[in-house]
């Protein structure tokens, strides 16, 4: 996502709903940076509604004064900023541990209680930084008793990763059942596997220009929806596409985002954007049906009017 004008993007009712979702979820989860460059876009957008325009403006001044950390280092490029807000929030976990014996049993019990995602969020990104012994073996046993969500999976795998953790773990996700190598888990979105990660490239080299609104979402989308298949099946067929099936799980995607979040979308100047012949009809047919179903799981409460 640029910090460029879009004054060509317009924000309609279930786009802002959308975004005000993904606004909240950020700050939820402390994740103030990404929410200061999700505004810095958003207010560079044509919006309908100009009290939201308003909330957003004062939102953004607020973070960038409670949060001056945050606001630095979105244009540090070297990393070490990262590292040191790391080193913080270890220092102040510790704090809080020192203060509550009880701590890391409250955050345990956040996790594996609480039905909001984003409280189990929370508590996923405080336990990847606490000194406890038990943390691994908790999270381990609690990830692969019953079906949890797919993203809570994904993030748990990443925080077993995290705190040094390595082997085998076996799930139940999405009516399967898989096996995970924890030391395999991406510690990021773009520590997938290049073919996984040129189909975002694909739809927003489509999009930046024509349609940047579009480019931002699937880029939350996309990192959505890999947390949601990896380790699957599905997941396993994606690591081996050649070319053109990039080219079709590319294209479905940006129709899925065009019909699920902007309403309108025409299957055949998709097509033609990225080229889906005939032969490709039916890859395109079965990433579409995945996408679907993700897009159903994900985004039903998201978008309720």
């Amino acid at each position: 996502m640029s910090g460029r004008p879009n004054d060509n993007v317009i924000l309609f009712p279930k786009t802002v709903d959308f975004y005000q979702f993904e606004l909240t979820r950020m700050l939820e989860t402390e994740r103030y940076g990404e929410a200061i460059e999700l505004l810095r876009f958003l207010l560079a957008c044509q919006s309908q509604d100009e009290r939201v325009q308003e909330e957003w403006h004062a939102l953004l001044q607020w973070l960038q004064t409670m949060f001056p950390e945050a606001h630095i280092a979105l244009s540090d490029e070297d990393g070490q900023d990262d590292l040191t807000e790391q080193d913080i929030l270890r220092e102040h976990l510790a704090g809080k541990v020192r203060e509550d014996s009880g701590y890391t049993d409250k955050l345990l019990g956040m996790l594996q209680e609480s039905h909001s995602m984003e409280n189990q969020l929370l508590a996923l990104g405080q336990l990847a930084f606490l000194e406890d012994s038990r943390i691994n073996g908790k999270l381990a046993e609690w990830v692969t008793t019953g079906e949890q969500h797919p993203m809570i999976q994904y993030k748990t795998l990443q925080t077993l990763k995290m705190r040094g953790m390595s082997g085998m773990l076996q799930l139940r996700k999405n009516g399967e059942t898989i096996l995970v190598e924890v030391e395999d888990t991406p510690s990021d979105f773009d520590q997938f596997p290049s073919s996984i990660n040129d189909i975002l490239e694909r739809i927003q080299e489509n999009s930046q220009t024509s349609n940047p609104a579009l480019a931002y979402f699937a880029e939350e989308t996309w990192n959505e929806f890999l947390a949601f298949v990896y380790g699957t099946s599905t997941y396993r067929q994606m690591l081996l596409m050649d070319r053109e099936s990039i080219d079709a799980w590319a294209a479905a995607l940006h129709f899925v985002l065009l019909e699920r979040v902007f309403e309108s979308g025409d299957r055949d100047e998709v097509f033609e954007l990225y080229g889906i012949t005939n032969e490709l009809l039916f890859q395109w047919e079965q990433a579409y049906r995945i996408m679907q179903q993700f897009a159903t799981a994900t985004f039903t409460g998201r978008l309720r009017d």
